[in-house]
């Protein structure tokens, strides 16, 4: 006898169970995610959008900046790092414009522990736009170790979200960007062997540590949101120019870019190493920032002593090369911040004034650098530097726009770095370097 045959609702019941499961499993996983993300995300910044920064805010930011990385101490030593609410306010400013659209907020206050009414803490807010609206927000809880008989790392709480960091996390995290601040240093020191004091007071924090070395500061920071030149090919593009005498800009640049690039390496990341090598040699105080784990390698490559100048100025040769180095390894961005900010800083009691020939030869760095970084770009870029002039870098009519401001007079003429006055001087600058051939 012949088994009758299945019905066509028969035939589909056996599938029907793993459709279901397949779309339960589906559910479930856009429920995970919508959770994590009420979690994780806000509509609103945590952080207010940075205020404008004045001559005050500047000259904070590098008190402190100059404490951090402009200590002579050598490598080993003890430092004291102590900075102010002021000070704090400062360089979060200065961050929060040279890491847009991050923002970042420090404040110092009267800790809430039990029986620590003359101690403080520390908290850092942070916000990132992600786009569509959305944000995520960061709060960091900093207070020193009381419990500790001896220095160790401070009592860390973070807070993602609605969404808490374990301790130990943090703490990974932590010693992790410290080391990256190092750079490439043969032998780092980690962060429990370097912090030897930590104290947070309702008015200012105080750290001692031992000195990483004065590498550190922009070997790091290239390395965590930048890119560093190959150590070995940027030892041999400095040694090769380091001992030029009585060197003008354009002359040293001319002499850089006729090196024949190594072979593997892209016309962008010679370019990079070109244009760091010329900062090491025009800007000797930045040198072994300038060139992180290379700094073993151009030791002993004999250096002239010679000044770098352009139009016959070294603070000009200075400006130019640095501005180029930094735009090359960690963007314009942050180049563009950090002249600004010298500047307001320069117009502060005491200060050399705000200069827009200081700022025209900042710009003409950058617009090379960031031609010379880009692929489509790279080698017009090179055979231009190849046979490059003065003017050509910084056009004579430079020379004569406003400097040597005070706060008073730059406030009197300008307002703000943010007003229409300022952006008119600043594009009158961008238009003279455009009619020049700057790219």
């Amino acid at each position: 006898m012949t088994p009758p045959e299945p019905s066509p609702a028969d035939s589909a019941k056996p599938a029907r169970g793993p459709r279901r499961r397949g779309r339960w499993l589906l559910a479930a996983l856009l429920a995970v995610l919508v959770t994590a993300a009420l979690a994780l995300l806000s509509l609103t910044p945590l952080v207010p959008e940075a205020a404008t920064p004045d001559t005050a805010s500047a000259a904070a930011a590098r008190n402190a900046l100059q404490q951090i990385t402009g200590s002579d101490t050598r490598r080993g030593a003890l430092v004291q790092i102590t900075v102010t609410q002021r000070e704090l306010d400062g360089l979060a400013g200065l961050a929060s414009e040279a890491l847009a659209p991050l923002r970042i907020r420090a404040r110092l206050q009267p800790a809430a522990l039990p029986g620590q009414s003359r101690g403080g803490e520390m908290v850092v807010d942070m916000s990132r736009e992600l786009g569509a609206g959305l944000w995520v927000n960061a709060v960091a809880l900093v207070r020193p170790n009381y419990a500790a008989k001896a220095a160790a790392l401070p009592d860390l709480a973070v807070t993602i979200g609605r969404v808490p960091v374990p301790q130990w996390l943090s703490h990974w995290a932590l010693a992790r960007l410290w080391r990256q601040a190092q750079g490439d240093a043969a032998k780092p020191v980690a962060l429990e062997q370097a912090l030897r004091r930590f104290t947070i007071a309702p008015d200012q924090a105080r750290v001692v540590l031992v000195n990483p070395g004065r590498g550190a500061a922009l070997a790091g920071l290239a390395q965590a949101g930048g890119t560093t030149p190959d150590p070995e090919r940027l030892a041999a593009a400095y040694c090769a120019i380091a001992g030029t005498a009585g060197a003008d800009l354009p002359m040293l640049v001319r002499l850089a870019a006729a090196q024949k690039p190594p072979a593997g390496i892209s016309a962008e990341d010679h370019n990079r190493v070109l244009l760091t090598a010329i900062a090491m040699r025009a800007v000797p105080e930045y040198r072994e920032k300038l060139a992180g784990s290379a700094r073993a390698l151009v030791a002993d490559c004999g250096a002239s002593a010679d000044p770098v100048t352009l139009a016959g100025r070294e603070d000009l040769a200075k400006h130019w090369a640095l501005s180029a180095a930094i735009s090359a390894t960690l963007g314009s961005q942050v180049a563009r911040s950090m002249g600004t900010w010298k500047e307001l800083a320069d117009s502060s009691e005491g200060g050399s004034g705000f200069s827009f020939v200081d700022l025209a030869a900042d710009r003409s760095g950058e617009r090379f650098a960031m031609a010379a970084v880009k692929p489509q770009l790279a080698r017009t870029v090179q055979a231009r530097l190849v046979a490059i002039t003065q003017d050509q870098m910084l056009p004579p009519e430079l020379l004569t726009r406003p400097e040597g401001l005070d706060q008073a007079a730059f406030e009197r003429d300008y307002t703000a770095v943010d007003s229409p006055e300022y952006a008119a001087a600043v594009r009158t600058i961008d238009r003279m370097l455009g009619n020049a051939g700057v790219p």
